[in-house]
């Protein structure tokens, strides 16, 4: 019984806007990542920037109300170390 308290059955501290800004923190970063279709060259465009700083935004608020935000950082530092590794490297994945 006092164990539930903490766990999922039980209370909610932050988890319940740490989960929301996680989520959020990793849909704007495949975002930022999307390639634009008209764009042939690989070149910025507007929406990696602005995908980009609110993936920047939402990691902010992220780290704000979770004490567990390093874990979403090594999250993308290894998606992004794959991509390298199976050659989908792209000036975007540097600039995200």
């Amino acid at each position: 019984p006092a164990h539930i308290m903490r766990s999922v059955a039980g209370g909610y501290d932050n988890e319940s806007v740490a989960l929301t800004t996680m989520t959020s923190t990793f849909y704007f970063w495949v975002r930022s990542l999307r390639a634009d279709p008209k764009i042939k060259d690989g070149s910025a465009t507007f929406d990696s920037y602005f995908y980009g700083a609110l993936c920047g935004l939402a990691y902010v608020c992220m780290a704000a109300t979770w004490g567990g935000f390093i874990f979403v950082l090594n999250l993308i530092g290894a998606h992004a170390a794959a991509l390298a590794i199976f050659g989908r490297y792209t000036s975007k994945l540097h600039r995200a």
